[in-house]
Parts: C-alpha cells; structure tokens; sequence
C-alpha cells in the first residue's frame, strides 16, 4: 500500500484517521488540541463558502448582475485570498513533512500585519499579494453598488421623462387636456421613483453589510473556534470522570470491586447524562444555532 503499515518513517500507518497510538500518550492533548483546532477552522471556513455559493445563487435567480458583479464576486474573493489560505497552509503542513515547520498562527499575524515573517511556508511574497488583494476586495463591496444603483435609477427618470415630453397635444375635441395629463403622470412617475431611491440610505446599508461581512467572518471563525473549545472540554471531563468513577471503583481490591463497579457505574452514567449529554451538548448547541 501507499502508506507506512509499519510506521518506518513515511507518510502514515494510516491512510485517514487519527492512530490509536495517541491515546494514554504524554503528549495527546497537544497533539489532539492542535487537531481538533484545525478541523475546526477548515469546517467553518468550508460551512461560509457554502453560505456564498448560496448568494451567489439567489444573484443568478434574481438575474442581478450587480449583486453577483460587486457583492458575490468580492466577498468570495475576501474569503478565499485569506481565509481559504489559511486552510490552505493547515492541509499543506499536514501532507508535507517539513524539517522546521512553521507556525500557521505567526504567518497569518504577519501577513494581516505587513510585517516580516521569519519563516515563511509558501515564500514571502504570496502572503502579501493575497492581503492586498483581500484588502482591494472590501472597497469593490462598498462603492460600486451604490453608485451603478444611482445611474440607474437617473436613467430611469430621464426614460420617463422622454416618454412625457413626447405625447404632443392632439387635434379636436379635448386635445389640449392630453399634455397635461402627460406631465401629471410623468411628475407623479418621478416623485415615486425618487421616494423608492434614497441614495444616503443605500449608501448606508452597503456600509452596513460590508462591515458586518468583513467582521462575520472572522466572528464565525472564532465560533467555531469556541466548539473547539468546548469539544477539548468535553473529552477532558469524560476522561476525569471516568477516573473518578468506574477506574476507581475497578481499582479496589477482588471482593470490594465486583460490587463497587456497578455503584460507580450509576454514579458516571448519572454524571454523563447531566454534564456531557446535557449541559454541554446544550452549550455547543447554542454555539450552532448562532452560526
């Protein structure tokens, strides 16, 4: 097979999964936390390009070439050129074996910072060309609609008014009441296109939405951060608890342990149910319905 069955020193005993090796191991709660930490990042950031692809779905449905143009387009863009690179250098340090790996953390500080990263993974450049470009995105989804949306809404008045100002008066009975009625209709066609278009307002909500995206995203990130947090917990108490209980029950002489196992057994079933099954499922529960 591909991978190292026999743990020589290649890619893996395993072709995916953790190796039960870990376990009982000194340093199992770095390694774990570390893992668990990145999993977590490359599900959030993979559940917010679903989120976009669905945006960029309801712009084709709506047939909005600028919500997919200055909207959909950017914040992909944002969302790739930082995020997605992130995730990118997570799944780049776990299938390449590096002699003096890096750290994810300190790159990415250096690339938000513009600052000199002292060992870079991927060169020194490509961090910052991505963070100029992720920067260049936030300004493509702030101006461009407001602006299109305010020629628009000029092109639609000059239409109506064209349309009004070309219906001349009319011979015969009643013919001169036609003008008239033509600036009427076009004054009032007007007046409710200029009530429906308030520039300052749109203005405002794309200020709005662009900040809360830009700040979303890093929101949602440190979310899914917390669900890391609270999965480290849960596997510490479930360890503690099962120590407390049934290994030390188990853990009592012959006579005493047959009997003192099912006791204990109450007790961390007891414990398991309130904590693990309730609290803390109720907690990650809340994390989730925030996302």
């Amino acid at each position: 097979p591909w991978f190292d069955t026999l743990n020589e020193g290649g890619t893996g005993p395993y072709p995916f999964g953790v190796d039960p090796a870990w376990h009982g191991a000194q340093n199992e709660l770095v390694y774990m936390n570390s893992m668990k930490m990145k999993i977590s990042v490359l599900l959030g950031v993979a559940q917010m390009i679903v989120g976009l692809l669905l945006r960029f779905s309801n712009a084709i449905h709506q047939s909005s070439p600028v919500n997919f143009f200055f909207e959909c387009v950017p914040m992909m863009v944002f969302m790739v050129c930082f995020f997605g690179f992130m995730d990118y250098m997570i799944l780049y340090k776990w299938v390449n074996a590096m002699p003096n790996p890096p750290s994810i953390i300190n790159s990415l500080i250096a690339m938000a910072m513009w600052g000199e990263d002292p060992n870079p993974m991927l060169g020194a450049e490509l961090p910052r060309v991505l963070m100029a470009t992720s920067m260049l995105a936030v300004p493509f989804m702030l101006f461009p609609k407001p602006l299109i949306k305010l020629w628009q809404h000029k092109q639609q008045i000059s239409q109506h008014s064209s349309r009004g100002g070309g219906g001349g008066g009319g011979h015969g009975h009643g013919g001169h009441y036609a003008p008239v009625m033509d600036e009427e209709a076009c004054c009032l066609v007007s007046d409710e296109a200029e009530e429906e278009f308030d520039f300052g307002e749109m203005c405002i909500h794309q200020v709005i939405e662009t900040i809360e995206y830009v700040l979303g995203t890093v929101s949602h990130t440190a979310s899914y951060l917390r669900l890391w947090a609270l999965s480290l917990a849960h596997q510490q108490l479930s360890t503690v608890f099962f120590g407390m209980t049934i290994l030390g029950g188990m853990s009592a002489p012959f006579p005493l342990n047959v009997i003192s196992v099912y006791f204990w057994f109450a007790v961390w079933f007891g414990i398991t149910l309130a904590i693990l099954l309730g609290m803390d499922v109720l907690e990650c529960f809340l994390h989730t319905l925030r996302l």
